[in-house]
């Protein structure tokens, strides 16, 4: 925030501000996350004047509880279905092996080794429809060499950050007709 006109509020701790505070960007500590809140106006494709508001949630976890965030959100994103989550979690884990590579060896007998050992039951042939879930859905493609596989890296990643953003938009009302709605995208 930008330094505003301030008095003592009669809060103890509190400040009052003479102006709204919040016309600049916000930034707020609860326990170990750090909350970001901004917002402004743009001019869409449309021409159209757009209000914007947005929150930001940044938070601290271990190597375990990112790899369940990374995995949870993905699926709902992509809508990957149960055993294609099950082999983007064993590709996770094969990634984190090969640092600073941009293709990985994916064969059944290593996944079935994998799995065998956390005692997850997945079939040849549900790997393979993993597999072309994974390839339609643009997480990996298909080498030239057998079983390698090249991976998004906008997907994937050896780092330490990750940022999911879901934006939602109101539906137009149609004109005329109140009780139906209309998504702002069906004009395209």
């Amino acid at each position: 925030m930008t330094t505003k006109l301030t008095t003592p509020s009669r809060k103890q701790g509190i400040v009052a501000f003479e102006e709204n505070p919040f016309w600049d960007d916000t930034k707020i500590q609860v326990g170990t996350k750090r909350i970001s809140v901004s917002g402004g106006m743009h001019i869409s494709n449309e021409g159209e004047s757009v209000s914007h508001s947005g929150i930001h949630v940044v938070r601290e976890v271990d190597e375990t509880e990112f790899m369940k965030i990374y995995t949870k959100n993905i699926k709902s994103i992509f809508d990957l279905k149960p055993s294609t989550q099950r082999v983007l979690q064993y590709l996770l884990v094969e990634l984190q092996k090969t640092p600073n590579a941009d293709a990985i060896y994916l064969a059944w007998l290593d996944a079935d080794r994998y799995f065998s050992e956390l005692d997850v039951n997945i079939s040849r042939s549900s790997f393979q429809r993993a597999l072309k879930e994974l390839l339609t859905k643009g997480f990996l493609a298909e080498s030239t060499r057998v079983s390698m596989f090249w991976f998004n890296p906008n997907l994937f990643f050896n780092g330490n950050r990750m940022t999911f953003i879901n934006e939602f938009r109101k539906k137009k009302k149609i004109e005329g007709d109140a009780h139906l709605q209309k998504d702002a995208f069906d004009d395209r």
